[in-house]
This record gives C-alpha cells, sequence and structure tokens, in this order.
C-alpha cells in the first residue's frame, strides 16, 4: 500500500479553513441575492429588447448603473441567478486572496519575520472583515476592483505595460472608479499603460455596437451618462444614511441639511453653494497630496517596492473618497493602507520611541477599531450604526489615515529598523 507523505501544517489548514468559510459566505450570499441581482437584470433585459438603464427595475428600484459592456459579458449568465452569484462570490474571495498575496509582494524586501507575519495576517483580517464580507453579502463588485488594480499594476511595473494597461482599462470600461489610477500611471512615466488604457476603455465602449448597432449603443451611452454625469445634483451632495465619499461627508457639516436622523451635523451654516465649491476645492486638495506621496520629479519610476506600494495604497483610497455615492462596502479599497501602516508599526515596534510615535500609533489603533471591527450593525446595534454613519465616521477615519500613512513614511519604516539592528 502507498503511504502519503503529505503532511498537514498550520498553513494548510488556515487555506482549508479559508475554503471552507468562502463557500458557506458565497451560498448564504448568493442564496439572499445582492446588488448582482441588479446586473444580471440589466443583461437580461437587454438581451429581450429592454433598454437596461430605464424602468422598471426588479430589485427594490435599483436601477443599473454599469457600463454597456459589462452587461454584454453577463448575458450568458442569466440562466439561474442563484448559480451565477455563488460563483461570483467564490471567485470573489479567490480574488480577495490573490490580492493580499500580491499587495504582500511589495513588503518582501523588509520581509516580516514567522511571528511578524502571524501578527500583521490575523490583525488585518479583522480590520478587513467587515468590509469583506459587506461586499460578499452584498454581491458585490470592490473585490473585483481590488484585484484587477493591483493585478494591473504588478504586470505593469513589472515591464508587461500592455496587459496591465489592458487590465485597467477595461476596468474602468465597467464601472469609471478605477480611473483615478490613470494619475498614478501617468506620473510614474508608465505612458504605454496609460495610453492603453485610455484606448481599451474607449473601444470598449462602442464594442456592443457589433451585436446591436451603433445608434442604439449610443442611446445605452448616453442613457449611463445621464446616470454617472458628475454634476447630476445627487452627486453634488449626498445627505442621506449609506453614503461616505466627501460629497456626503463635508457639505452636511458645512451646511443646514436634512438627514434620516434628527440630530443636527452642521457646524457652520454656509450657503448651499458655497459648501459644495469648499468640498469641490477639498477633494481637488486630497489629489494634490498625492505630491507628498511621489516625492520625486514627473515621470520617474519607482523602483523601491514599499514606497511604490505606499504610493498605490493613497491612490486606493482616494477613490472612495472622491467618487460620489459611495458606500461601505467601497471602503474596502482603503484596507491596502490599512495594511501598510499597520506594517509599518509591526516592523518599527522594537524600536526605540518618541512621543509622536506613541501618539500616532494610539491614534491609529483607536481609529481603526472605529473603522472596521465595531462598524457593524451586527456588532454595535441598528441605532448605533446609524449613528456612525449618519456623522460619517467611515469618511472620518480614512481621512486621519491620510496624516498617519505621511507619518508612516518608507523612509521613516528604514530609518527605524536600521536604528534595531
Amino acid at each position: 500500500m502507498l503511504r502519503s507523505n503529505f503532511k498537514w501544517t498550520s498553513s494548510h489548514k488556515l487555506m482549508a479553513f479559508f475554503i471552507l468559510v468562502s463557500v458557506v459566505l458565497s451560498y448564504l450570499s448568493a442564496k439572499d441575492g445582492g446588488d448582482f441581482d441588479v446586473y444580471i437584470e440589466a443583461a437580461y433585459k437587454l438581451y429581450h429588447g429592454m433598454n437596461p438603464y430605464l424602468p422598471p427595475y426588479a430589485k427594490d428600484g435599483m436601477g443599473y448603473s454599469y457600463s454597456p459592456f459589462f452587461i454584454i459579458l453577463l448575458i450568458p449568465f442569466t440562466g439561474n441567478y442563484f448559480i451565477t452569484e455563488f460563483m461570483w462570490c467564490l471567485l470573489s474571495c479567490f480574488l480577495l486572496y490573490r490580492s493580499f498575496k500580491l499587495f504582500y509582494q511589495y513588503l518582501i524586501s523588509e520581509g516580516l519575520t514567522s511571528k511578524e507575519y502571524k501578527i500583521w495576517a490575523w490583525i488585518l483580517l479583522v480590520l478587513s472583515y467587515q468590509f469583506a464580507s459587506n461586499n460578499l453579502g452584498m454581491v458585490q463588485m470592490t473585490i473585483f476592483l481590488l484585484w484587477a488594480m493591483l493585478e494591473s499594476l504588478k504586470l505593469t511595473k513589472n515591464g508587461q505595460e500592455v496587459l496591465g494597461g489592458l487590465i485597467l482599462g477595461a476596468i474602468i470600461n465597467i464601472k469609471i472608479m478605477p480611473l483615478v489610477m490613470l494619475g498614478y500611471l501617468f506620473y510614474r512615466g508608465y505612458l504605454k499603460a496609460f495610453f492603453v488604457a485610455i484606448v481599451t476603455a474607449i473601444l470598449l465602449l462602442f464594442s456592443p455596437s457589433i451585436f446591436w448597432g451603433l445608434e442604439y449603443n449610443y442611446t445605452l451611452l448616453g442613457d449611463w451618462w445621464k446616470i454617472i454625469n458628475p454634476t447630476n445634483a445627487e452627486h453634488l451632495m449626498e445627505t442621506g444614511i449609506g453614503t461616505h465619499s466627501m460629497v456626503a461627508f463635508l457639505p452636511v457639516f458645512l451646511t443646514e441639511t436634512v438627514g434620516e436622523l434628527p440630530y443636527n451635523r452642521n457646524i457652520f451654516n454656509l450657503d448651499l453653494d458655497t459648501a459644495i465649491r469648499i468640498t469641490h476645492i477639498a477633494i481637488l486638495g486630497l489629489i494634490s497630496v498625492s505630491l507628498l506621496y511621489f516625492r520625486s520629479w514627473p515621470f520617474t519610476k519607482e523602483k523601491d517596492d514599499i514606497k511604490s506600494i505606499w504610493e498605490i495604497s493613497y491612490f486606493m483610497l482616494l477613490i472612495p473618497l472622491i467618487i460620489p455615492h459611495q458606500q461601505k462596502y467601497a471602503f474596502l479599497l482603503v484596507i491596502p493602507m490599512v495594511a501598510y501602516v499597520l506594517f509599518f508599526f509591526i516592523k518599527t515596534y522594537s524600536a526605540k520611541h518618541t512621543l509622536v510615535y506613541k501618539s500616532v500609533l494610539v491614534i491609529f489603533g483607536v481609529s481603526m477599531i472605529v473603522f472596521s471591527p465595531i462598524h457593524g450593525s451586527d456588532i454595535i446595534g441598528w441605532n448605533a450604526f446609524k449613528w456612525s454613519q449618519h456623522y460619517r465616521l467611515i469618511t472620518i477615519v480614512t481621512l486621519l489615515l491620510i496624516p498617519i500613512s505621511l507619518y508612516c513614511s518608507p523612509k521613516r519604516l528604514r530609518k527605524l529598523i536600521q536604528s534595531i539592528s
């Protein structure tokens, strides 16, 4: 009889646990249904001669707001909603794992010891669980976007700019949010990937014309633009519970608004136009802060992997802040910066510390507790959860993460590591 030499290690057990949890969560999410119902419904409507951007909408009045190209991809999967969503959730779990591996590849040059790695990985799991489970529970797209951006940029930095640009261009076409990453490619001088991404996104806009004709595709694109147009009134200020981008955060503190809870939020009493103008200036300011992460001349490629992921993480953090109508699940894109800052403090914890270091560490720890582990109605209760959403705590903590991450620069990281050795 042949004997197997295979032995179950802690890594194998952890992977088996991850697979089991992935299957269970995927099943429960697909059974309950989620936002993916809206995407599949749109594909069904288009295939049967109806405009997917117009009523009636089957699921809670939710309309479709992605590209016509994405609908084409989904048409073959409209036969069984449960199976499609179950497979999508399983794929999302795999892509989440792949995203973790892609991220960690940037940190290998200052790698963690086995003990440090376990601490980092488990704390990161706790900090990201609310956002990852929220994405799975709502059968959302954010995990896919996270993976695609990391995969695209990794390929680009490894010299495969055409493939990297193709992936980025495809996801920009599907959902406009990753458009922010073009700024990173342009500044860092990855011009081939930059232009390939733009051309790909544009060509995919017209690809449905092959099946539905150019004229009807123009109609679809026009109806899509009416929904995502950033000048729409609903994208200039959002006062209700559930959204957390800058247009949902800043105006409600600058001018008097009516929210879903009977509590005032405004610190100032500016007129609406002024509040919106200040919000737009603040958004431009956040974009300008990226220069503090680059810290180099334009078109200079960054060879330091840790500094690269520090920069990339900031651009991902920007997405849910500057793009309107971002809900809790979109803040999964902030987790890469959380992972970097956590890495910084674990690697430098044994160094001799100043009062500033200790203060930043405490602020980071407290803010992360607010940011993720307790930020769910199943943890703090529905009333407290609505209160936290009413006052935009997710946005506040995300903004607080910017000065924290600037303090935790790669230069300071290496300086503190050298002081330990």
